[in-house]
């Protein structure tokens, strides 16, 4: 009898069969995770701004493309709730995310195996998974932090200039989807000097389709809607990226990477092994440092959310470090999950769990912090219910939201969601 022989293309096959059963289950799962209302922050604030229509403010907090991809949706589907949709945008946006990421690790020649169980580290990540059933703008975001990248790599191994003109677009929309793009220059004029003799007829045009883009981002500033450096910068930035405490970094350094840690688990000591491969690792490194840097320093309490640009560098290099283990199980990111509701039903009986209760519990307490989902959690008629009964007023941010819960409850009403 004759043994079967090895074949690169039915493995491609297999592993794309997989991947989109993988992709289906894990939008089911992100859709049976979206909370009955809006999450408390920027999420509510999203949600009214788009039910209210297109956002023409360029400000760094507004992120201008995202807003009105928002305020466009409820515009042509005015019949659904516009929590739905809009949480319905930011999933998709992430489903999309994972699927090109997948063709970037292949891209950078990361194994099939290990490209499907990357994707599936990323998407069982707490952050980015939480990222995805709320309306945030990261999920929108990363889905074209990953095309620009595609684009770049992919002129790196072909030299063929359509991949610079079409990064420079995606460049250019990045920058009006959030001004973070502005810590992609690095990677970018390291990428120009180094292939300056295939670009030197071309980066000009190319900068320009980039800063024609950026462009849009100056038109309410003309239009006397705000500064010039507001695009650029918000009150809690410049707090922390330009104030320097020792003590403050050391400890941003160890929140960092105990976010980091929590999101990866063992997955981020394949790093290690990573590093052994230098194959366009300075790019990789280039590209993710100002990212690292700018985590560290922008100590807030949402810092996890600005760790997603460099989880895409990161989970490139736990790609190729999970390349030197082949019988390593392609279902062993399933543990990802199965670890968070693990920690969230082991720290809720204990000192800790009580205490985050006692000051988290009107979001969902340890539920809330160490899993996921919000479908279960507690909706926005529970805050106000006990609102003053309980003194939640007197909780971190929730006075200021105060505003914008009514506004939603008013929509609600108005809309009969």
């Amino acid at each position: 009898m004759q043994k079967r022989k090895f074949s690169p293309i039915r493995m491609q096959n297999k592993y794309s069969v997989y991947t989109f059963f993988f992709l289906v289950i894990l939008g089911i799962i992100y859709f049976l995770s979206i909370g009955k209302d809006p999450a408390l922050g920027d999420s509510i604030g999203f949600t009214i701004q788009g039910y209210n229509g297109f956002a023409f403010e360029s400000n760094a907090t507004n992120h201008f493309l995202f807003s009105n991809i928002l305020g466009l949706a409820h515009k042509v589907l005015p019949f659904i709730n516009v929590h739905f949709l809009f949480v319905g945008i930011c999933i998709i946006s992430g489903l999309l995310a994972l699927f090109y990421l997948r063709k970037l690790l292949l891209l950078l020649e990361v194994s099939e195996k290990s490209s499907l169980m990357c994707i599936m580290i990323m998407g069982f990540s707490f952050t980015f998974w939480r990222q995805a059933v709320i309306t945030e703008v990261y999920t929108f975001y990363l889905l074209f932090v990953i095309l620009f990248l595609i684009q770049l790599f992919r002129f790196l191994k072909e030299k063929d200039i359509r991949h610079f003109y079409y990064m420079s677009v995606f460049l250019g929309i990045l920058f009006l989807v959030h001004i973070q793009t502005i810590l992609f220059g690095p990677i970018y004029f390291y990428f120009i000097f180094r292939n300056f003799r295939f670009l030197k007829k071309h980066f000009i045009y190319g900068g320009f389709i980039t800063l024609g883009l950026f462009s849009i981002l100056l038109i309410p500033v003309a239009l006397g809607r705000h500064s010039l450096l507001s695009i650029f910068t918000d009150n809690a930035y410049e707090n922390s990226l330009f104030d320097y405490d020792p003590a403050t970094l050391l400890n941003s350094i160890i929140k960092n990477l105990g976010i980091l840690g929590y999101n990866f688990l063992f997955f981020s000591l394949f790093i290690l092994w990573a590093l052994k491969n230098r194959k366009w690792l300075d790019y990789i490194l280039i590209g993710a440092l100002p990212f690292l840097f700018f985590c560290i320093k922008h100590n807030v309490s949402d810092v996890h959310v600005f760790q997603l640009v460099p989880y895409i560098f990161i989970i490139i290099l736990i790609g190729r470090g999970l390349d030197k283990f082949s019988k390593i199980p392609v279902l062993l990111p399933v543990i990802i999950p199965v670890f968070y509701f693990a920690s969230y039903k082991i720290i809720k009986p204990t000192s800790i769990g009580q205490n985050i209760e006692k000051e988290k519990g009107f979001k969902g307490g340890t539920r809330y912090m160490f899993f996921p989902p919000l479908r279960e959690n507690p909706d926005l008629d529970y805050l106000l219910k006990n609102y003053e009964k309980d003194s939640l007023y007197e909780k971190y941010g929730v006075k200021e939201m105060y505003p914008s819960i009514i506004q939603w409850e008013e929509i609600k009403k108005k809309n009969n969601y």
